[in-house]
């Protein structure tokens, strides 16, 4: 069974108002976030995710880990896609300062110009 056989809830920008939005208020897993595949209906979100990696430090800010953006860039220096997902995993668990949850993902994404 492959590590991403079980994928991620359909997500759309809160900005779209889905009809069903409770999935947003879900709690999301790494893999759930490393599985996103961009021909899924997830797509934006994982051109966004991706994005992100190059802007790290701002989708940081936005999930409320502002005070890990140093610790993160002197493990990680030069390598943003593991600066990323690091920061995507403190975040997982719990080291920011917003909840963790699908619609703070999105609004993060969105706040940051993703």
């Amino acid at each position: 069974r492959s590590l991403c056989s079980q994928g991620a809830p359909s997500l759309q920008s809160s900005q779209q108002k889905p009809q069903n939005t409770a999935h947003l208020d879900e709690r999301p897993t790494l893999r759930e976030l490393m599985c996103l595949k961009t021909d899924s209906p997830n797509s934006k979100t994982v051109r966004c995710i991706k994005k992100s990696e190059s802007h790290w430090k701002d989708l940081a800010i936005s999930l409320g880990l502002e005070e890990e953006i140093g610790s993160i860039q002197s493990n990680f220096p030069g390598d943003v896609h593991r600066a990323c997902r690091k920061t995507l995993q403190l975040w997982l668990e719990g080291q920011g300062r917003t909840p963790v949850t699908w619609r703070t993902l999105l609004d993060a994404l969105e706040d940051a110009d993703m």
